[in-house]
């Protein structure tokens, strides 16, 4: 597959597209005054402890107290102020923690409008091939490698971690690495956490004792080691930076690119953000007509997928089914662009036919295999209903690119123009008898008043005129 990496960078931010086959997918964004907090490391001090919920607020220095949550503790991560090391603990629970105490932490989801960063004390340090897991003791290989390649690999692991200490998870970058390659990272990690080990046994808490890569640095140990695909950015630092890291990585910089055309920026020749403002629309038009709907709650997320204006040749049944495997590819390319995570539920076309039920289930899975972030499927339901759910650790394209509307206070809808001409009239009812008044609104509302004049009590004196207001619910009266 085609992949571009797309980099450009102002005063402001830092802005990565990732384009396959012609199409944006994926997109990020970093503030140059900050800094990714995902997969940082902090020595934090246990503020406030909630039993009943069973977890624990936790100051690492940020302007949110982090929360950390029982079932994301690992079996150590306790820093013990008496001896400096780590508590051996097997099991780590909120029942063992007390206000004031250390705690060795890592940032597994950024902060969400008013919630804190989530935590967790399961440490894992990520390398390009290996994620070293100190506190863990089990060996694993990522599952989309397969064949004699994960055999491999599983053997590799055995053997070298006869002479480390923690567990460790092979990356699907690692794919056809050798042997002597995944060795020398593996003691890098390792050096790693004793420097890690050190910092926070001497710091005092709250501190940072281990920053992850930027959000370029990430994006192509992410990314861009998975295929062959090419970094294109119009930033000669970034370009340089790459090249360097390409090196480290035996990867040719040739697949590094600079960006020649002055005269186009490198954002608008591949219409990125044509293509973003687009995935900020509820409804996605498919090539043959149909459509798909998305919807974003606090619960879940919806998709619906709709014929559209598509009427299909044959029967109902081929109609659904050539609509609905059209569909997925456009939805995984949606959830991959808006960063959807937590539970997904597709509202599929209904077919009744058992085979074209389990081959859409089989076309979804296929297609999330482009997809680096984890993700659940459950077979569809009686009802065409698909439920999923995908590992959520940045935020979503909405909450990037878009605020709460002051007017509606994110509730999208406006009261019916009759509710607000009644709200004018019973004001005006109101004000001292025989005092003419102007009565400012929305054109809508105002012509509702006006053909409707008489019966709220408006009389002549009663001035009535429309104003382009922010918000259509909006009035003013006014005594002349």
């Amino acid at each position: 597959m085609k992949q571009e990496l797309l980099v450009t960078k102002d005063r402001w931010q830092v802005q990565i597209a990732v384009i396959e086959e012609g199409r944006l997918v994926e997109y990020f964004h970093e503030p140059t005054h900050l800094e990714g907090l995902v997969g940082n490391l902090y020595v934090g001090r246990v503020n406030r402890i909630l039993q009943g919920m069973e977890s624990a607020f936790v100051d690492v220095g940020l302007e949110r107290d982090g929360f950390l949550y029982e079932g994301d503790m690992g079996p150590s991560g306790l820093v013990d102020e008496e001896v400096g090391d780590f508590a051996d603990r097997k099991s780590s629970t909120v029942k063992n923690l007390h206000e004031g105490e250390r705690l060795l932490v890592q940032i597994i989801k950024e902060p969400m409008g008013a919630k804190g960063s989530r935590l967790s004390t399961e440490i894992a340090l990520p390398g390009h091939y290996l994620i070293y897991m100190p506190f863990m003791n089990h060996l694993a290989v990522s599952r989309k490698i397969g064949g004699t390649e994960r055999g491999r690999l599983k053997e590799i692991l055995r053997r070298l971690k006869r002479e480390a200490v923690g567990g460790f998870i092979v990356r699907t970058a690692a794919e056809g690495v050798a042997e002597e390659e995944l060795a020398g990272e593996m003691q890098a990690l390792a050096d790693l956490w004793s420097l890690i080990r050190l910092k926070s046994q001497l710091c005092e808490a709250p501190a940072l004792v281990h920053q992850e890569a930027d959000l370029v640095g990430r994006a192509v140990r992410e990314i861009l080691l998975r295929g062959e695909g090419t970094v294109i950015t119009d930033d000669e630092e970034i370009a340089q930076r790459c090249r360097e890291l390409m090196e480290t990585l035996d990867l040719s910089p040739s697949r590094i690119r600079g960006w020649a055309d002055a005269s186009v920026p490198l954002f608008d020749h591949y219409r990125v953000q044509q293509e973003i403002d687009k995935a900020l629309r509820p409804r996605v038009w498919l090539p043959s007509g149909g459509c798909i709907v998305l919807q974003s709650t606090e619960a879940l997320v919806a998709i619906d997928v709709n014929s559209g204006r598509y009427m299909g040749k044959k029967s109902l049944e081929e109609t659904a089914f050539a609509i609905n495997m059209e569909a997925v590819a456009e939805i995984v390319r949606q959830i991959r662009l808006r960063s959807l995570g937590g539970i997904i539920v597709i509202d599929f076309i209904d077919m009744t036919k058992k085979a074209h039920r389990e081959a859409l289930v089989a076309n979804l899975n296929e297609a999330l295999k482009t997809d680096r972030a984890k993700s659940r499927i459950l077979t569809i339901s009686e009802f065409g209903l698909v439920e999923m759910t995908r590992k959520r650790s940045h935020r979503s394209l909405e909450r990037v690119m878009t605020s709460v509307c002051p007017c509606c206070e994110g509730r999208g809808r406006v009261p019916a123009a009759w509710r607000v001409a009644q709200q004018i009239a019973q004001t005006v009812a109101g004000m001292k008898q025989s005092r003419p008044a102007t009565v400012t609104a929305s054109p809508e509302v105002v012509r509702y008043l006006e053909e409707n004049r008489e019966r709220f009590g408006l009389g002549a004196t009663t001035k009535i005129e429309a104003a382009a207001l922010p918000n259509p619910a909006g009035y003013s009266v006014k005594p002349k």
